[in-house]
């Protein structure tokens, strides 16, 4: 990819039974950009039990 370009990154969780409520994922991800090699994808997410 060059310069500005951009791309979607694909996920998936699975929340086990009493984990509900506000979490934090931090999902470390490699560029090719040499100023910032590696850089953080922070999720939030408030797990509601269905």
């Amino acid at each position: 990819m060059g310069p500005g370009e951009s791309t979607i990154i694909s996920t998936e969780f699975t929340m086990h039974e009493g984990m509900g409520g506000a979490h934090l994922f931090e999902i470390p991800v490699t560029t090719n950009d040499p100023a910032q090699g590696l850089k953080k994808l922070l999720i939030a997410s408030d797990w509601q039990p269905g």
